[in-house]
């Protein structure tokens, strides 16, 4: 933008302040806009708000209308050395007793350390892990004869077999020799070893097993489950359970997760009541909606699916579930939980399909993408404001030029009036200089 001078030096005319306040005046349509666009945002803000409430009640009463919900089942045992859990795949009413016959082990095998441990080094060793048709050999190229050889061999190797150097008592118990001692890294047969090529064969200690179940008694029909690991998680289908120590008559059960089902009806009506709560907020006097018919509509739909009951004329306070006497719901645990216990089918019945299904409808009645009433107040408003950030936008280069206009016109009145005042000087002085020679004739 070019710039001009005018300071009203010459017309005494304050013509900087004359600009501004007549550009203040030109600006008013766009102080107007900008209003608007104040008023606009503050509204889509309201909405969006409570559309965030909305949609967590949609997914909470989703939640409870999921029939995986009502299947949740936990998982637990009579006895402390064994843990189970269980995932989505349990089966309530499911149970399972036997007896820990067997814990997993490594294997373990030791060699006795005087002097190398390996007499023809540069021929290396053999490592064998597993047995029959699964067994797999491997060569180990060694450096050195010692135990300290080995043990950087098949630490390098990775072969699934470790070893170390340990100083243990000697035979007289008052002293100590040392051992090479070799263990497989995993549990299980899957995990036994054998190592040739070594100067003296290695004594086990220890012999690789798998753990055990077992379930009556083998001879009269009785069965076993083995695992690698002393966790189990094929045995009763969507449990798993652990052993940690031999044990006798253990029974892992599963049950329905009453307290997961629980939480899945408290969260419903904690997104119902916050929902409610948002819109009450907005929609009070002063709030930004106070008096807009359409969500005040939303906040008597939640409530009007509570005083409905079930549709069948039952109330859902049989399962805990009431209005308040400020708005709002209420949730009694310790009802729900004694209806579930005396009739699972029903209490799903009227809390998943009745309730649950009717504040899903009601939520995506307002929230359902491009089609819901928030959706729709929510995308006019972004229009709204594109369009007036759009003539914002217009006015700022129709204002800018308007001031350039205004510059130039009293930047040019101002040399105008300039050059009079040089010019009445000038003529000032030649009939002053006139009228003095006149005098002096």
């Amino acid at each position: 933008m070019a710039t001009f001078s005018f300071d009203g030096l010459a017309s005494g005319i304050d013509t900087k302040t004359l600009v501004t306040q007549l550009m203040q005046v030109a600006a008013q349509p766009q102080a107007q806009l900008k209003t608007q666009l104040s008023s606009t945002q503050t509204l889509v803000s309201a909405y969006q708000s409570i559309n965030t409430r909305i949609t967590a009640l949609q997914s909470a009463a989703d939640a409870v209308k999921l029939a995986g919900t009502w299947t949740a089942a936990t998982a637990s045992s009579s006895s402390p050395s064994v843990i189970a859990t269980s995932t989505s795949a349990a089966q309530a009413g499911s149970a399972m007793t036997f007896s820990v016959t067997r814990l997993a082990a490594a294997q373990v095998s030791t060699v006795a350390v005087a002097g190398d441990v390996v007499a023809d080094f540069a021929a290396g060793i053999d490592v064998t892990i597993g047995s029959g048709s699964t067994a797999t050999t491997t060569h180990v190229a060694l450096t050195g004869g010692s135990a300290s050889d080995v043990v950087a061999a098949l630490s390098k190797a990775g072969l699934g077999v470790r070893a170390s150097v340990v100083n243990v008592d000697d035979a007289t118990g008052t002293g100590t020799t040392q051992r090479l001692q070799l263990s497989s890294t995993s549990t299980g047969t899957a995990g036994a070893f054998s190592i040739s090529g070594l100067s003296t064969a290695p004594t086990q200690i220890v012999a690789a097993q798998n753990a055990q179940l077992t379930v009556g008694d083998p001879a009269a029909g009785g069965y076993s489950v083995s695992s690698s690991t002393n966790t189990f998680t094929e045995a009763l289908p969507g449990v798993t359970f652990t052993v940690g120590a031999l044990a006798s008559g253990v029974t892992v059960s599963v049950a329905s997760d009453t307290t997961a089902i629980t939480k899945a009806m408290q969260t419903m009506v904690d997104a119902a009541n916050a929902a409610l709560g948002q819109v009450g907020m907005y929609t009070a006097k002063g709030g930004s909606l106070q008096g807009n018919t359409q969500v005040v509509a939303l906040s008597q739909d939640i409530l009007s699916s509570i005083s409905r009951g079930t549709g069948t004329g039952g109330s859902f306070h049989s399962i805990g579930v009431q209005l308040t006497n400020t708005g709002g719901l209420a949730f009694d645990a310790t009802v729900f939980a004694a209806a579930y216990a005396a009739d699972p089918a029903k209490t799903q019945a009227v809390a998943g399909q009745a309730l649950g299904s009717a504040l899903s409808t009601v939520a995506e009645r307002a929230s359902a993408p491009a089609v819901g009433s928030l959706s729709l107040l929510i995308t006019s408003g972004n229009e709204r404001m594109t369009n007036l950030n759009k003539q914002i936008q217009s006015w700022d280069t129709r204002l800018a030029d308007t001031q350039t206009a205004m510059q130039k016109k009293y930047a040019a009145m101002e040399a105008a009036v300039n050059k009079l005042n040089s010019t009445q000087a000038w003529l000032s002085s030649a009939l002053s200089s006139l009228d003095a020679s006149k005098k002096s004739d």
